[in-house]
């Protein structure tokens, strides 16, 4: 808890030393197989994702997913977003192909375990769609981004910057697309949206 604290402040260097010596305890206390350890993997992860070191947040998220694999018998909600989180990182190298499938892996899971409106689902697809989007995967990347638009739209503040991603993506698919009239509408709600948020 008090890596997650020293991530707000952006001390990435420090909470990844805590999280390390955090991770070490659980290891120690429950054995390598173990929620909680899967847990502390997720935070390791996810701070050598700030910290831009891509390979190590992936040799995390893998673990992070085989430990969930292993413990919830191959079907429980943590275990697509483990596959997520590792599709991220892949896509931080610009490893499209490889993010595309863990996403898709990812949204399986999900549709498995958790309701189809939910949040998860959401920012999954906006996701997807961004990475069918690097490809040029114009169609592919319209169906998945507007799933998570329409999905995330009902449920958090315009101004969330996974939704403010899918309406720039969406700009740029409809663009790609010859339709220029949808993408206006995406990118005057982006700007507007944007306008809003930098009043006092």
């Amino acid at each position: 808890m008090v890596a997650r604290a020293l991530v707000f402040q952006k001390r990435s260097d420090e909470a990844a030393v805590l999280l390390g010596q955090a991770l070490a305890v659980q290891e120690q206390v429950f054995g390598p197989v173990h929620p909680r350890v899967a847990s502390a993997l997720n935070e390791v992860g996810n701070v050598a994702m700030t910290r831009n070191r891509h390979e190590e947040a992936r040799t995390a998220f893998r673990r992070m997913a085989s430990i969930y694999e292993e413990v919830h018998a191959g079907k429980h909600y943590l275990i697509g977003i483990a596959k997520a989180n590792l599709a991220s990182a892949y896509m931080a190298d610009k490893e499209y192909v490889r993010a595309v499938a863990l996403f898709r892996e990812a949204l399986a899971m999900y549709a498995q375990t958790l309701p189809p409106g939910h949040l998860n689902v959401g920012i999954t697809s906006i996701k997807l769609g961004r990475a069918l989007l690097r490809q040029k995967k114009y169609e592919e990347a319209e169906t998945a981004t507007l799933t998570g638009y329409e999905i995330l739209k009902k449920l958090t503040s315009p101004s969330l910057n996974f939704l403010q991603n899918s309406r720039s993506d969406l700009g740029e698919i409809y663009t790609a697309l010859g339709q220029p009239e949808k993408a206006a509408r995406y990118r005057e709600e982006l700007a507007a949206v944007a306008a809003k948020s930098q009043k006092p």
